[in-house]
């Protein structure tokens, strides 16, 4: 018999991607600690899930009654006392393994005993994290995507240690949430981020080989096949930074395949960032007419990275085949997943 989700739950780290999870769970009715360690930052956190809610009554997809009674469902706190009630706490912390050990450790102590411990890291190690705990067995990953309030899918990260019944608790809460939980075997990069940054690589490294013009290799990729966007546009929108850092753990981890020949550490050294700090790759649009070669390599380079890093995935039991291409539909935005967009399979909705 499946153990319900818990009623009531923390999310440690009020940025902006901890207050997202906290609304989500808020607007689906569980009650909601949510904990940093700065008062200005829970300010900021609870006006952050104000502003969720707001949109969305602005936008028609709340009311203002449910959007009332999931903020108050969300209590703010510096005390780590409050987590004593919470069945499980997702951790949102800044994405350093130090900080997030420190953090576990106080979570550990803080909650009771049968509580599970969820981090909501897009790459550390959960095995690590759960060895700085007393219940390894109860600690597992809950990868959310950005932004947690819009984006569909949660990557339920089993530990070395997780047991079957801490990721069956953690996929029947995602479901409770709304959102769409895919199971991943442990591994540097994940699922959905390993498929991602492997067909960017590629893409960096034919641009820089062909000279193609970024907007029209945008366009290309749109064109060509199921991704939305095509890898200068979503590098921006990503950030820089944090891309440099995710190939950086990439190739360390799998070795060249992830290189991208420098072309993201260029910007970053130049200071530019992405949306974030108004300058990236910006593409720009593309010329008028049809992509030329060029932009077309850049296009089969980045479809056909994809396509072997999600068979590397399949292979490697990181992922079930139906659930890699459900990943990418959810997490990624893309219309069909790479193996079934490959064998010309369209994805059931």
């Amino acid at each position: 018999m499946t153990t319900p989700p818990p009623s009531r739950i923390a999310v440690v780290g009020a940025g902006v991607m901890g207050s997202e999870i906290a609304q989500v769970a808020a607007a689906a009715g569980l009650d909601v600690v949510l904990l940093d360690a700065d008062p200005a930052a829970l300010a900021r956190g609870m006006e952050h899930l104000r502003g969720i809610g707001e949109r969305r009554v602005a936008r028609g997809r709340m009311d203002e009654a449910a959007a009332h009674a999931a903020l108050a469902r969300v209590t703010a706190t510096i005390d780590d006392a409050a987590l004593a009630s919470c069945g499980l706490a997702v951790e949102a912390v800044p994405e350093v393994l130090e900080i997030k050990l420190d953090v576990f450790r106080r979570l550990d102590d803080a909650l009771s005993p049968g509580a599970l411990l969820a981090t909501n890291t897009s790459g550390l190690s959960v095995t690590a994290l759960a060895e700085a705990t007393s219940r390894p067995d109860r600690v597992l990953g809950l990868h959310f995507f950005n932004p947690a309030s819009v984006m569909r899918l949660v990557e339920v990260i089993r530990g070395r240690a997780t047991s079957e019944e801490t990721i069956a608790a953690g996929e029947a809460l995602v479901s409770a949430l709304g959102k769409v939980p895919v199971r991943v075997r442990e591994c540097p990069g994940f699922l959905v981020n390993r498929i991602l940054v492997r067909a960017m690589a590629e893409a960096y490294r034919r641009a820089e080989a062909t000279g193609a013009d970024r907007g029209a290799a945008d366009a290309a990729v749109r064109d060509a096949g199921p991704a939305p966007m095509g890898p200068f546009e979503l590098a921006d929108l990503i950030g820089l930074d944090t891309l440099s850092h995710i190939i950086d753990d990439l190739e360390e981890a799998y070795g060249a395949r992830f290189a991208d020949g420098g072309a993201v550490a260029r910007e970053v050294a130049a200071g530019r960032l992405g949306r974030k700090s108004g300058a990236g790759f910006d593409p720009g649009p593309a010329p008028e007419g049809e992509p030329g070669e060029a932009a077309r390599e850049v296009a089969d380079a980045y479809y056909g990275g994809a396509l072997d890093e999600a068979r590397r995935c399949r292979d490697e039991r990181v992922a079930a085949p139906g659930d890699i291409d459900l990943a990418m539909r959810h997490g990624a935005g893309w219309e069909a997943g790479p193996l079934a967009w490959a064998e010309g399979s369209t994805p059931d909705h």
